[in-house]
């Protein structure tokens, strides 16, 4: 019976198979930690992002259906009151945004001769009815919030994304079904 070193003196030539399963691991963790990990954390934050864009979507599409701005009447909710709603509920749906108040609606009143447009203060109605021959009007709703990161980093210091949330502001807008009820 004949042994077989896998190492011969005389040459000093190693055999060629078996080296991979010893470098196996290392190579997995790299791939895994270096390349893997960071695509899955870049799109969850992008993720949460497109869920937080849709969130304030969502509220200025349903904020420009009602028919009244400020106040609350007999025929539905406000246009304020139904963005704040749509919004903490769309934002609530989802693990790592959060809206920072006040949901900011806006009044957009849009010249048609001339083109150009006037946008309220955040939250005000008009001061007097809408003139649907002159202007064309649109209901704006910005949100400030923060979107968290997927696993908090804190070893590189305090870099918003990577160890704390971060700050976005997203806006969206839609032209107003019911113009009449906007200086209400």
């Amino acid at each position: 019976m004949e042994i077989r070193h896998t190492f011969s003196r005389v040459t000093g030539r190693r055999r060629k198979r078996g080296t991979t399963i010893a470098e196996m691991p290392l190579a997995m963790w790299i791939i895994i930690m270096g390349i893997c990990f960071p695509i899955l954390i870049l799109g969850i934050t992008a993720m949460r992002f497109g869920f937080f864009w849709n969130a304030c979507r969502e509220a200025a599409k349903q904020a420009a259906k009602c028919p009244t701005f400020q106040v609350d009447s007999s025929q539905g909710k406000s246009a304020i009151n139904i963005a704040d709603q749509v919004a903490t509920m769309s934002a609530n749906s989802f693990n790592g945004i959060s809206i920072v108040y006040p949901v900011n609606v806006y009044i957009l009143q849009t010249d048609v001769s001339a083109g150009t447009s006037i946008q309220n203060p955040s939250r005000q109605k008009l001061a007097s009815a809408a003139d649907t021959d002159k202007n064309i009007y649109e209901i704006q709703v910005e949100l400030n919030g923060q979107i968290a990161p997927l696993v908090p980093i804190t070893a590189l210091g305090n870099i918003p994304g990577l160890s704390s949330p971060y700050p976005v502001t997203v806006r969206a807008q839609y032209s107003c079904e019911v113009p009449q009820g906007l200086d209400q």
